[in-house]
């Protein structure tokens, strides 16, 4: 049970470890296909180790797709202090980046992972959730209705499947960006704030 250099890794590090093999394997391994085997395997420790940190392997997938989402708000996180007009654009741009960059595993984990368990399909709905309630704060609605959320919800739908196509086709990512910012104030009816200067 070491790491590089010969280490031991504590309970937290092996566990961690674990899920980062989990969400590389599911960049070419479908969801559904994940093998516990092989992830213990790439650790080095057998497959009842493995268990020992994970009960189960839907608590192993789980805790690969909370991970996965995680990373997802942290990359969308507007920084203190930003303006209404460049909130709204670094949530959309670090989106539709992360969303390219690592197009497979968002398919694999925030796509495919939602139908495997109802569970996981919590955490997914959770973080869009999140995403909804953070694009509306930053174009002045910081306490929606079901309406307004319903719609952006639709509209972050909308962003995801943009973003996975742009490439197929043709479109460059800061079309993507500008038109999911034109979409998102279409749909809420609240005027885009001018950019600051």
């Amino acid at each position: 049970m070491t790491g590089t250099g010969g280490r031991r890794l504590s309970r937290e590090e092996r566990r961690e470890q674990l899920v980062t093999l989990g969400l590389r394997l599911l960049e070419t391994v479908p969801f559904r296909s994940l093998s516990i085997d092989d992830v213990a395997a790439r650790a080095g420790i057998s497959r009842s180790l493995l268990f020992h940190y994970f009960p189960t392997k839907r608590d192993y997938l789980g805790a690969v797709v909370c991970a996965a989402v995680d990373h997802v708000l942290d990359v969308t996180a507007v920084p203190e202090g930003t303006s209404a007009a460049d909130g709204t654009r670094a949530i959309v741009t670090a989106l539709v980046r992360f969303i390219q960059r690592r197009r497979d595993n968002y398919v694999a984990i925030i796509r495919s992972g939602r139908s495997v368990d109802p569970a996981l399909e919590e955490v997914v709905d959770a973080m869009h959730h999140t995403l909804s309630l953070r694009v509306l704060e930053s174009i002045g609605v910081p306490d929606p209705g079901p309406t307004a959320l319903m719609l952006t919800r639709s509209w972050l739908a909308g962003v995801e499947e943009a973003a996975l196509l742009a490439e197929k086709s043709g479109l460059r990512q800061e079309i993507v960006i500008e038109s999911s910012l034109v979409a998102l104030h279409a749909v809420s009816g609240i005027p885009r704030p001018p950019a600051a200067p």
